[in-house]
């Protein structure tokens, strides 16, 4: 990949003839990774902001390198530490991410070893650290010397797997038998899978119709679900612009294949951003749907789905669990709840989970879950369906959390879900991370029956 040497990205003011330096896109990389380590934001996010002035060439390294560094932190942790002297100062922990930037790219994305090492240390004057010049040098001359050994270097389980220490006790003790298989799904690269709307197109036709233009791909397990064996630019996909096909992981699809949407239901889509599972529930049957999501810039891009596959659906900006705020008193005949989560089943798409949630993070997350369980769970009718799904695979979030409610909600029934594959728990239905298929994912379905007139479920 071709990158703009730092030295040729000056630009002239017009008004006044002054010249200033523009910020090199490695520069970027390196306020990315800071920001991360300050944990100030998502990685998307992130990348988005400082993508702004990039070319497209620039874009994407500044994608592959800051993704390649969160699947390998804590290694890059720990080979910046043996080649340090001594720890750097708080102030200047914008050094750290400019070394493990440089790191990574020598070490991982095969760049020019001398323009690397030239680009990383004009950083330093960027960003403000012209003393640093020197030691960044340095630092970055002798991994070139010790590259091999230096990757070899894996102290500690966290260094090994790439992950902190809490998530992989908590994944080893949740799955014994499969945690190792997670922790490597976590480090690879996701697949890419697509949705095709059956409104428009049956999944064989689309299918066929991408085969004979070259494009590797076959059925998913899910009805809709095809995958790609390369990941293609989504505004590229055949089809897309018009409507056709939608990119969906596969996991996430089989929610609406579970809560199985009827004609002339109303159904509440609740937390529904980005609106996947909106648009697939719109695609699969005529229902009225609201779609709900507290972040009104999120609900922005349901819209954005909605109107490229022809949908329609009522948009609310609101918080779940306030349902004085934004709830009709009209009783919903199914909810779809896709709760907030800790979200370590999709890792591999956002490596950064591992750095931005913890144990303290994740109890409080658990808390907001109960919230809107039982807030939404009042909008449900009798006879209604409720399913409830997460992007997480710690029990905590998922069979813990639905038997709590069970002990809660009298007229709460579990339904056994009997159309979905999977790991089958006591309280549902778990998917973990797989290189071919689909993304960690739980599901629980419950129906909402008659209380007697002692409170207790018919």
């Amino acid at each position: 990949m071709s990158i703009t040497p730092l030295s040729t990205l000056v630009e002239t003011n017009k008004i006044n003839g002054t010249a200033h330096v523009k910020k090199s896109v490695r520069a970027h990389a390196a306020e990315v990774i800071d920001a991360l380590q300050n944990q100030q934001s998502n990685l998307d996010v992130l990348i988005r902001k400082h993508s702004r002035t990039l070319a497209e060439s620039e874009k994407k390294f500044l994608q592959s390198i800051c993704y390649g560094i969160c699947r390998e932190w804590f290694h890059l942790q720990e080979i910046e530490s043996l080649l340090l002297d001594k720890p750097l100062k708080a102030r200047d922990q914008i050094l750290s991410s400019i070394i493990r930037c440089g790191i990574y790219e020598l070490g991982w994305m095969g760049s020019k070893e001398h323009a690397v090492v030239s680009e990383y240390v004009d950083v330093t004057v960027t960003e403000e650290r012209p003393w640093a010049r020197g030691l960044v040098n340095a630092v970055l001359r002798q991994f070139i010397r010790k590259k091999s050994e230096l990757k070899m270097e894996r102290h500690s389980a966290q260094t090994l797997w790439n992950h902190p220490q809490w998530l992989i006790d908590a994944i080893k003790s949740s799955w014994p038998e499969h945690w190792e298989q997670v922790l490597v799904e976590n480090n690879v690269h996701p697949p890419m899978t697509l949705r095709v709307n059956r409104r428009r197109q049956t999944r064989n036709d689309y299918l066929s119709k991408i085969k004979a233009l070259g494009i590797e791909a076959e059925q998913g397990s899910a009805v809709d679900s095809i995958r790609l064996s390369q990941p293609l630019a989504v505004q590229s996909l055949e089809g897309f612009a018009e409507g056709v096909v939608s990119v969906q992981d596969e996991s996430s699809q089989w929610a609406s294949v579970i809560l199985n949407p009827q004609n002339n239901e109303r159904i509440l889509d609740a937390c529904a951003a980005p609106g996947g599972k909106t648009c697939h529930l719109l695609e699969m049957a005529n229902t009225h749907i609201t779609a709900l999501d507290i972040s009104e810039k999120r609900l922005s891009r349901i819209k954005e789905n909605l109107v490229r596959l022809g949908l329609r659906a009522e948009l609310i900006a609101a918080d779940a669990s306030h349902i004085d705020s934004w709830w009709d008193q009209q009783h919903f005949d199914a909810i779809l709840l896709d709760l907030p989560c800790s979200a370590t089943g999709v890792i591999r798409r956002n490596p950064e989970v591992r750095l931005m949630r913890s144990e303290i993070s994740l109890k409080s997350l658990i808390g907001m879950q109960t919230m809107i369980l039982d807030a939404t769970w009042e909008t449900l009718k009798v006879g209604g369906r409720l399913l409830v799904t997460t992007c997480s695979i710690l029990p905590q979030e998922n069979q813990h959390q639905i038997k709590k409610f069970l002990d809660r909600h009298q007229d709460a029934q579990l339904i056994a879900i009997t159309n979905c594959p999977g790991i089958n728990t006591e309280f549902g239905i778990q998917h973990l991370p797989t290189h071919s298929g689909g993304d960690g994912f739980f599901y629980s379905l419950l129906v909402k029956s008659e209380p007697n007139y002692d409170g207790v479920s018919a």
